[in-house]
């Protein structure tokens, strides 16, 4: 499939779930809440090879990395050019 009819195959599964109506059975619900959400992540598992781009990796916010791990962030200085 090519990345835009796997897109187009998202959106129409999450047209069909808004579209649907919870039934009252909660072991029914579940289990049609669960079949959605595999189809939507194997989509997204063949989307993500055809996207070409690896995700980024951010620093966290208050000094904190993804994993936990504190950090601080050293300026460079600017090196003084030589006088000509």
């Amino acid at each position: 499939m090519s990345a835009h009819a796997i897109v187009t195959a998202i959106e129409e599964e999450a047209r069909a779930f808004c579209r649907s109506r919870m039934t009252g059975r909660a072991d029914q619900d579940l289990d049609a809440k669960d079949a959605h959400c595999k189809r939507i992540a194997a989509l997204v598992r063949q989307l993500r090879p055809q996207l070409g781009t690896v995700e980024k990796r951010t620093f966290g916010q208050n000094g904190t990395s993804t994993k936990g791990v504190p950090f601080t962030v050293a300026r460079r200085r600017r090196t003084a050019r030589p006088a000509a």
